[in-house]
């Protein structure tokens, strides 16, 4: 069942997002395009978040599409974790909050990076659903990349590391100045690494060769009623 709150599937809400996909097609600027779309259709702050993380351009959306790997693609790969998005999502989840599957397929919150913040014991939890997933998946090695600037970093980095060991896993953690260009680095084999990506980040998304959509595997295994697909079903390139 869908949170309270969140956002309902209506034509209004259909039109506009196809009136973003549109200027973003047609090369506008992202910003430009959501401003415009946003004072016709006299939208909401969160109205506006769900058009900004969940509308891209089709040239994206396919790009994505064709390097989204199942599971079964995880088993001997090495799994490189935007562990600050990732976890961010499942705690969402944990809280209740809504999420949505976007244009590109991806599962998404639309809180960000606000959900980590002084939330320890939810990020520990959210840390040992990604555990538990991994357990069947068996991935040969997993990195965990964190964002160095993130509040409680270092202490949620190696509490993380414990967990993933203490289960029998190869992991490395990661602290990088910028985590998004740590993750692109690794994915694309510029350190000696090809791995599979686990993030939500369009930017990273736009240049990882294989996607795992990690946090929304794990909510879909867990209760798939809690995920808004019309945005997905309405305009990813998939469904025309």
């Amino acid at each position: 069942m869908l949170s309270k709150g969140c956002i309902e599937s209506s034509s209004r809400i259909v039109e506009a997002a196809r009136d973003y996909k549109y200027l973003l097609n047609r090369g506008y600027p992202a910003g430009s395009s959501l401003n415009i779309v946003v004072t016709r259709y006299r939208m909401s702050r969160v109205e506006r978040s769900l058009l900004l993380r969940c509308v891209h351009r089709d040239e994206y959306v396919a790009k994505v599409l064709r390097s989204v790997v199942s599971r079964d693609a995880i088993l001997g790969s090495n799994l490189l974790i935007d562990l600050l998005n990732v976890s961010t999502t499942l705690i969402a989840f944990l809280e209740g909050e809504c999420l949505y599957k976007c244009d590109d397929g991806i599962i998404r919150d639309l809180g960000g990076s606000r959900y980590w913040r002084g939330r320890r014991e939810r990020v520990s939890e959210a840390i040992n659903l990604i555990r538990d997933h991994l357990i069947a998946v068996k991935p040969v090695k997993i990195y965990l990349v964190l964002d160095r600037h993130a509040p409680m970093s270092g202490e949620i980095l190696r509490n993380a590391e414990k967990i993933f060991r203490e289960s029998g896993f190869n992991v490395e953690g990661i602290l990088a100045d910028r985590a998004d260009k740590k993750i692109i680095e690794l994915s694309r084999g510029l350190e000696d690494l090809i791995g599979v990506v686990a993030t939500s980040d369009s930017l990273i998304l736009e240049k990882a060769d294989q996607i795992y959509d990690l946090a929304g595997e794990i909510i879909s295994s867990i209760d798939p009623s809690r995920v808004d697909g019309s945005i997905y079903a309405e305009l990813s390139i998939k469904h025309q």
